[in-house]
């Protein structure tokens, strides 16, 4: 046997709800209580909940060989007329219907072993009104046992015990309560057989014994049965077969004995019944039960983290076997046509079983941990077999079996999400009044900004007795969920009767699945958004509030599952360099130099752990003392900070040889660590660095810096910032533009110039840092000329593990001597459409506004080229559809002269000149 046993690795708001419902009479019990989740992580991906019934209202017969009433499991109307109001969503339910298995497999060979009917020897001395003292006990059960006395054949031998049978029904023998009854059977090699399949049809009740060891009891109290025992329900042998599967190494290779104790309910009936037949199943594929449904996973690669088996129904007293044993066993294959299945044991600790009040009857849950078995087996056809369940007719809820599993997955393209999972058992009753019963679930973590309607999703299951049963006069609100307060409803599940028997998805039946009814009869598995600010889950939950009510009737609750969307910060840097000496924006020896950082938080979460860091490069020289905060979070505006470290917001250190300065920025900033920068926060930095005194020793500066920040969840988020500023000497090679974009497996860097002077070629770098450089390729220069020229060259991505890199371009002249571009990073971002730009005030002075008509939310960049070709600012900034007015601040210490003012996403561009005063 393969038994799947509870992994200590748990595992994506969705909720997933198992409660039983069975609309039976019960009290309040809480059996047990909700506690922390049992499953919490933080992942590319999200939950899924499927599963079917495994009973049906049938007019004959059962199984595949059975007639259902298809009209019954098919009748769904939410007119509210008729037969269909107080929420009610059928006409037919479970309660005295003939309840009885599915098997959509139906295949897989099985040998009959023993047939109705055949001769039963039967204690028969005198008209006893009491037990017999040599069957008192329970050595009559047994194999040496003697009946060779005291006890009588049977003589209508085709047909069931009780049946034209006069000397056991005829008048002189209506005190007789009880009846004792012995057989045998001779099995060759049982273990050839998976199981075998015990089934009877009686009146009232009985419990059946093999070679001693009770195996079944139908409709019988639990304990002890001595003489004379009522059964739980008076029952004609119409009423529906029990069915149950015996493991065949409970019978022994040869002989066996089997016994039977038959009660009668009543004193003065003649009614006693009991007729069994035994089937050996085959070892691979026969069944006695089986449905199935389809585990639909998104496209990509799936990793399943999390996945659990939940199987359940009603019971009669005696049919779990010794340690339940019977409730902890099913069969679980995969695939989409009969084939072998797997057998499936859960942990004695894993079942849940809760007595149905004033009856014997038990409702009860077991659960199993899959995930390895689902994660080899991947997305398709599920099917689940032989569940244990009571089957026919029965009043005070009915019969119902069902099940689920429960799958949390990865993948790397669906969005980041937090998932959590809580467990429990609790029972919700008030002796068939209206009541309600409220649970809080702690340890929940919403994002920081607010959630929509699809941000969040609950999948719910659940075990019910009927969807005829809604709301009443008596209280409208029926059989409902409410989550923080609020009722859930949808076009499937009336908010009256939340609970009526489907499986659904946003209100729409679910149809991948075998049987494929509309109504269950006893089991709901409904998917709902529940993102709605209605259902008062905000920004930085940490807990809500779960309430079921019931008109009248009782159910379960288990398990709960939640998925919601997890929202990212956003966090961007721009970096721009302004020089103190004319001619403005070339280099100068023994040039001041200030560098100005400057970004925000344009996500809609909380960035934690906020860092800036710059690398000083290496031909030019710190100047100390000039760290500067003119604004950020958290830090005083307009300070200037120390060189110093663990002294207040920053410091200047070195590392490998390299100096480097960092900011601690954000609320709630220290010495030592970053704050948060929350949603629309800004910043400015600023620090100087100084060139060298000899003329010869300059060349071009480029300068990246880098900010990075996290999610509530750890995951870091990074963006960088370049400025460039070039010797003063006119440049030899003039830029119009510099490009890169994604286009199919390829990088392709597009640049246009002016003119170039003694221009040799030009080298192709990239970098994953923006630090460390490597050539990929170079592209012939045009050696000096006056026209504009074109260039372009593809850089093969498609292998690359990243989700950023960086390029430059090296301009390499005929005498050896080099110049850099600015670097540009490139990002999977689509293309953004803009359909009008207004650039103010011009002249200007510090700020420069920008009117943008766009048509898609996306990031684009803002640039200001001085007429030598030198970028001079570079910031990104976020376009929303339609108008957008965007500042672009701190333009103060750049230089006076006239700018190319660039804005450009992708292959679209708008520029304009534009003069600083």
């Amino acid at each position: 046997m393969k038994i799947f046993t509870k992994q200590v690795n748990l595992l994506a708001i969705s909720m997933l709800l198992i409660a039983f419902f069975a609309g039976i009479n019960f009290t309040y019990a809480q059996q047990r209580p909700y506690g922390s989740p049992i499953y919490s992580d933080n992942l590319h991906g999200g939950h899924i909940m499927f599963g079917n019934t495994i009973t049906a209202i049938y007019t004959s017969g059962s199984g595949s060989t059975g007639t259902v009433n298809t009209t019954a499991m098919n009748d769904f109307n939410t007119s509210g007329t008729g037969s269909y109001t107080y929420g009610r969503t059928s006409a037919y339910g479970n309660d005295n219907s003939n309840i009885q298995f599915v098997d959509v497999d139906g295949v897989g060979s099985s040998t009959s072993l023993l047939s109705y009917g055949g001769m039963w020897r039967y204690y028969s001395l005198n008209n006893y009104t009491a037990a017999p003292g040599d069957i008192s006990g329970l050595n009559w059960t047994e194999d040496n046992y003697d009946d060779s006395n005291d006890w009588t054949n049977t003589s209508n031998n085709s047909y069931a015990f009780g049946y034209n049978e006069t000397n056991v029904n005829s008048p002189a023998q209506i005190n007789r309560r009880t009846y004792y009854l012995r057989r045998d059977i001779t099995l060759t090699n049982p273990l050839q057989y998976s199981s075998i399949t015990f089934t009877a049809k009686y009146d009232d009740g009985f419990i059946v014994y093999l070679n001693g060891v009770e195996v079944a009891r139908g409709n019988m109290p639990s304990g002890a049965a001595p003489y004379a025992t009522n059964p739980s329900n008076s029952r004609e042998y119409t009423s529906g077969d029990f069915v149950l599967n015996i493991p065949s190494s409970s019978f022994a290779n040869g002989n066996n004995q089997i016994a039977v104790a038959l009660y009668n309910r009543s004193n003065g009936t003649n009614d006693f019944y009991f007729d069994m037949k035994l089937d050996g199943n085959d070892a691979a594929t026969a069944t006695v039960s089986s449905s199935s449904a389809n585990l639909v996973l998104p496209a990509g690669t799936n990793t399943i983290k999390f996945a659990r088996l939940y199987w359940g129904g009603r019971i009669t007293s005696g049919m779990g076997g010794s340690g339940n044993i019977n409730l902890r066993s099913v069969k679980l294959r995969k695939g989409s046509t009969p084939g072998r299945y797997d057998d499936v044991l859960a942990p004695a600790t894993q079942v849940d079983k809760i007595l149905v009040d004033g009856s014997t009857d038990s409702v009860y849950q077991s659960y199993v941990d899959i995930t390895s078995f689902v994660n080899d087996q991947g997305a398709g056809t599920y099917t689940v077999a032989n569940i244990t369940a009571a089957t026919g007719s029965i009043s005070g809820g009915g019969n119902f079996a069902g099940w689920t599993i429960v799958v949390v997955y990865e993948n790397a393209s669906v969005p980041y999400n937090s998932v959590r999972v809580y467990d429990g058992y609790i029972k919700v009753y008030d002796g068939g009044n209206p009541t309600t019963q409220t649970v809080t679930l702690t340890g929940l973590n919403v994002p920081s900004t607010p959630v929509s309607p699809s941000d969040a999703y609950m999948s719910t299951m659940a075990w019910e007795g009927d969807a005829i049963l809604g709301a009443s006069s008596s209280n409208p609100n029926g059989d409902y969920i409410k989550i923080n307060g609020q009722a859930v409803s949808n076009a499937v599940n009336p908010v009256v009767n939340f609970w009526n028997g489907t499986i659904s998805k946003n209100g729409a039946h679910v149809t991948t699945k075998n049987p494929d009814f509309k109504n269950q009869m006893g089991i709901d598995i409904d998917e709902q958004e529940i993102g709605d600010a209605q259902y008062g889950i905000l920004a930085n939950a940490t807990q809500l509030t779960v309430e079921f009510g019931t008109e009248a009737d009782q159910y379960f609750p288990s398990v709960f599952a939640f998925t919601i969307l997890a929202k990212d910060p956003d966090i961007i840097l721009n970096k721009s360099v302004s020089d103190g000496t004319a001619p403005y924006g070339t280099l100068q020896p023994n040039e001041e130099l200030t560098y100005t950082l400057s970004g925000s938080n344009i996500g809609l979460a909380n960035a934690v752990n906020c860092v800036v860091t710059d690398t000083i490069p290496s031909n030019v020289t710190y100047i100390p003392g000039s760290l500067y905060v003119v604004n950020a979070p958290g830090l005083p505006s307009n300070s200037s900070q120390t060189d110093a470290s663990n002294d207040d917001y920053a410091f200047k250190a070195t590392d490998a040889g390299k100096d480097y300065i960092k900011f601690f920025i954000g609320t709630g900033a220290t010495s030592t660590s970053g704050g948060t920068l929350a949603p629309g926060e800004s910043y400015t930095l600023r620090f100087k660095v100084l060139t060298p005194p000899d003329y010869n020793q300059l060349s071009t500066v480029t300068n990246t810096a880098r900010i990075t920040g996290q999610n509530i969840f750890g995951d870091q988020f990074v963006d960088d910032g370049t400025a460039t500023i070039a010797l003063g000497a006119p440049t030899p090679v003039k830029m119009t533009s510099f490009t890169v974009k994604k286009e199919g497996s390829n990088a392709v860097l597009r640049w246009s110039t002016s003119s170039e002077l003694q221009n040799s070629h030009y080298e192709i770098e990239r970098s994953f840092n923006a630090v460390d450089f490597t050539k990929m390729g170079e592209v012939a220069g045009k050696g000096t000329t006056n026209l504009t020229s074109n260039y372009s060259y593809p850089d093969a991505i498609d292998n690359l593990v990243t989700t950023i890199v960086y390029y430059r371009l090296r301009i390499v002249d005929l005498d050896g001597k080099s110049t850099y571009t600015q670097i540009l990073p490139l990002r999977l971002d689509g293309k953004v459409i803009l359909s009008s730009v207004k650039a103010y005030p011009n002249p200007f002075t510090s700020n420069i506004k920008l009117q943008i008509q766009s048509t898609k939310e996306e990031i684009s960049t803002v640039r200001l080229i001085s007429m030598n070709g030198q970028e001079a600012v570079k910031r990104a900034i976020t376009l929303q559809p339609g108008e957008n007015i965007v500042i672009i601040k701190d333009l103060d210490t750049v230089a006076p002269g006239i700018y190319i003012l660039e804005l450009r996403k992708g292959d679209d561009v708008f520029t304009q000149k534009i003069l600083k005063q």
